[in-house]
């Protein structure tokens, strides 16, 4: 929860704040953002390694602490070199984070033998990080409308120091005894590595396929503030509230979209992801062509297609990962898993800023098209998924194989 506090904080004001604070324009800002997003790019395979080995929590612990350093560092950037040693250090530690957490979560909810449990668990989750994520985007929205550089820079320190905080928290909270896996009787089972993963043709497909999914969810944190900024400039102040409702709406109704849409495969409830988010686009396009006294409740509504977008994507692609990931190997899995993620907060500032740059549309237009291609590739890809990772019944692939059964 606290993670998502500082993201739902730092990650709007990050572009506007960073281009202030070093006089450089938002296309160098984005690029600079997107560089230090490619030097952790490859971190997430030692990772996956690491849990398998020692257990998710040591890394999750390690990857706060590389966090607060990196926001440390935001404080002090003077010119470009700073900002790109300050994001490397930051996204480093957000890399490592994302690929290990999610094991995390996942070897928790192997105690929950009920039916739908993942999707249950990581829906619960989902509701703790969106309160987290709007508490950070209120207090980032005054941030926007004060316009001020010492406001921007306490609300980064005030990051650091709570990344340090959660650190501590998780230190103390979490026993590590419950998050490791038992190693495989055969050792060879347990030694596979990533030898099976680069096999898993299909898995890697999904890859793939959610970092499409990926570049939509991290765009309404990137891409929707210095847009109304800077082409909606007479609505700047809808920002902060917009962000704080789409908080609302994951933290009170993420349990129950988990329950509505368990009737559905987990291929179709995607599918309805990718349009809610091509919706979403083009919603937050119109106001360009709009009159102003329509601008703020065609953006209210874009945003409420986006929050309908994350409330089904976010549960059912996380349950569909961790059931589809071989138990003794999981941690390499759901770090490779996570790489769509990473992929897409590395793309998003740089082609957004490029997007922008080229037509007040155009970034909108793309990703509406991206989402659409979302529907096609998802239902061919269905099949070619374990059969027990496609149930929506809590029963993984890594489960199967435990009970003795058949993927």
């Amino acid at each position: 929860m606290i993670d998502s506090v500082v993201n739902g904080l730092f990650v709007p004001l990050s572009m506007l704040y960073l281009s202030a604070s070093s006089g450089a324009s938002l296309v160098e800002v984005g690029s600079l953002l997107s560089l230090a997003g490619l030097v952790s790019l490859p971190l997430p395979l030692w990772v996956g390694s690491l849990v398998d080995r020692h257990g998710p929590k040591p890394v999750v612990l390690v990857a706060q602490l590389l966090q607060a350093a990196g926001f440390l560092g935001y404080l002090v950037v003077r010119d470009g070199g700073a900002i790109l040693l300050a994001a490397t250090v930051a996204s480093l530690g957000q890399r490592a984070f994302w690929s290990s957490a999610f094991t995390l979560v996942s070897n928790l909810s192997d105690r929950d033998p009920g039916g739908h449990s993942r999707e249950r668990w990581f829906g619960i989750i989902g509701s703790l990080r969106a309160v987290g994520y709007g508490l950070g985007a209120v207090v980032a929205g005054v941030a926007l409308s004060v316009k001020s550089g010492l406001v921007y820079r306490g609300a980064i320190g005030a990051c650091a120091c709570l990344l340090l905080v959660a650190a501590l928290l998780l230190e103390r909270g979490v026993p590590r005894s419950v998050t490791l896996k038992e190693r495989p009787a055969n050792e060879e089972a347990g030694s596979r590595g990533y030898r099976v993963l680069w096999a898993d043709r299909p898995y890697l497909a999904l890859v793939g396929l959610n970092t499409v999914f990926a570049l939509c969810n991290v765009m309404l944190s990137i891409a929707f503030p210095p847009f109304v900024d800077r082409q909606l400039p007479a609505v700047t102040w809808v920002v902060g509230p917009l962000l704080a409702m789409n908080t609302v709406v994951q933290a009170a109704l993420q349990t129950s979209v988990v329950r509505l849409i368990r009737p559905l495969p987990r291929a179709v409830s995607l599918c309805l992801a990718g349009v809610l988010w091509a919706s979403w686009a083009g919603l937050t396009a119109g106001p360009l062509w709009l009159p102003r006294a329509l601008w703020v409740p065609f953006l209210t509504v874009a945003v409420l297609c986006y929050s309908a977008a994350q409330l089904v994507h976010s549960p059912v692609s996380n349950a569909l990962s961790a059931d589809a990931a071989p138990a003794d190997i999981r941690g390499r899995y759901i770090a490779v898993f996570q790489y769509s993620f990473a992929i897409a907060t590395v793309v998003a500032p740089l082609l957004f800023s490029l997007l922008l740059d080229l037509s007040s549309a155009a970034p909108w237009a793309v990703l509406a098209a991206l989402a659409l291609l979302t529907v096609p590739g998802m239902l061919a890809l269905a099949p070619r998924l374990p059969r027990a990772a496609r149930a929506t019944d809590g029963a993984g692939r890594g489960a199967a194989r435990q009970r003795g059964g058949t993927p």
